[in-house]
């Protein structure tokens, strides 16, 4: 399937985005990207253009990959892989098309498909300041230096990871960055809530931006497989403005992070590799090729959620903000739930890896939508997941078995391993 990105050269939108639609073949309504630079704004000050394409070229694959579904879209013989073609208007397209090829190879390894990129000279700024906003916007702006700038989900390990940033760090300032769709409920709550606490511990050390970037029609694919490919692009945006080298934070316990294949049939794409090191890897290649030199970290690459989560600098104000983060997965499928007013499945991987983290720190108190460890659990209510993950702790797989279903989800230097004992 073929996508062509197209900037309109007079429509503005109420948020200071020029209209960006996503065309689809003959026949197939576009879809509009939602973007809201006024939020951006507030907290931005000269922004390169180069950070303006990332994050356009992120927010394109983030719709397309929300738009067209996998049984209708385009898709191979495995009834699963998307073939998309996307053409996307920049304002360096050479910079882009040399590194169009590292570019296809990170997002089909995200997301599972075949993607192919082609770049265009735009013909207007994606970013329509209203000079009024502008004059208002001057006196807002923080000019006080940034030293970091890490991912804000409003998850349980995004919490951790700027609760150790701000204790490991005196006098050093964190910039956070969260992303919301305005189609998925929560994030952006989840977010506020949890920098209201981070501010009452830690007064004039982080800045927060909520980053609405979505697309209309929302689209029916919720798997937000390529969520984290918008992340540092949006991350990005920000870390430009702060410095050349300022590096930027993901936080992620490192099973997830691996997200290592349950069973035989989860292997390849069938895991989601949000934050997998080789995705990690490419992005790096793609980002340095086209000009960008931050340092992509996640210090939790090598710790469990339950290390992360005992380890923590401030357990006290850990302990204090637990219950407003969020980590489910399937947070949007409550009809069958026996608690809908929880804020997790309770029975997918996240959520069972957040249970088990809480109950290392003598704080596993909390409802979710299924209790898989409850007495009236029934047979139904054990989902794929918990299934799945009871199947592979019984088969207790040695370390070189598990090297091996490491390698085939995705490649991994020796640097990827903590440990190199067989």
């Amino acid at each position: 399937m073929r996508i062509e990105v197209t900037i309109h050269p007079t429509a503005t939108t109420a948020f200071e985005a020029a209209a960006v639609e996503l065309q689809l073949p003959e026949g197939e309504p576009p879809f509009t990207l939602d973007i809201n630079f006024t939020e951006l704004l507030r907290h931005s000050h000269n922004i390169s253009d180069l950070a303006k394409d990332f994050l356009l070229i992120g927010a394109v694959i983030y719709g397309c990959d929300k738009a067209i579904d996998r049984e209708n879209g385009s898709i191979s013989d495995d009834r699963w892989t998307r073939e998309l073609v996307v053409n996307i208007p920049v304002q360096f397209p050479d910079r882009w098309e040399a590194v169009a090829e590292d570019l296809s190879e990170c997002v089909s390894f995200l997301t599972g498909d075949s993607w192919e990129f082609e770049f265009s000279l735009a013909t207007r700024d994606i970013v329509q300041r209203r000079r009024r906003r502008q004059r208002q916007r001057r006196r807002l702006v923080n000019q006080e230096p940034v030293h970091a700038v890490s991912l804000f989900s409003g998850g349980l390990d995004s919490l951790i990871g700027a609760l150790d940033w701000l204790s490991n760090n005196a006098n050093e300032r964190v910039f956070l960055v969260g992303h919301y769709d305005p189609d998925l409920k929560g994030p952006k709550h989840d977010q506020l809530e949890l920098a209201q606490i981070l501010g009452r511990h830690f007064p004039n050390r982080f800045e927060v931006v909520h980053g609405r970037i979505g697309v209309n029609p929302a689209g029916d694919d919720i798997n937000l497989r390529s969520r984290s490919f918008l992340f540092v692009a949006l991350a990005t945006f920000f870390a430009e403005q702060f410095g050349p080298t300022v590096p930027i934070i993901v936080p992620e316990n490192g099973p997830i992070a691996l997200n290592l294949p349950l069973t035989p049939s989860r292997r390849g794409s069938c895991s989601t590799r949000t934050v997998h090191p080789h995705f990690l890897d490419l992005l790096r290649q793609v980002m340095t090729g086209v000009g960008f030199h931050h340092p992509i970290e996640n210090p939790y690459r090598f710790k469990t959620k339950g290390e992360m989560a005992a380890e923590c600098c401030v357990p006290a104000i850990l302990e204090e903000g637990y219950s407003h983060s969020r980590s489910c997965a399937k947070g949007g499928h409550k009809s069958s739930w026996n608690d809908r007013h929880a804020k997790g499945c309770g029975r997918c991987v996240p959520c069972l890896f957040r249970r088990a983290a809480l109950h290392v720190t003598g704080c596993d108190d909390e409802s979710y939508g299924i209790d898989v460890c409850g007495r009236d659990v029934r047979t139904e209510d054990l989902n794929s997941d918990f299934l799945s993950l009871l199947s592979f702790l019984r088969r207790n797989d040695t370390e070189r078995e598990l090297k091996r279903s490491l390698l085939a989800h995705g490649l991994l230097r020796s640097t990827n391993f903590p440990h190199t004992s067989e």
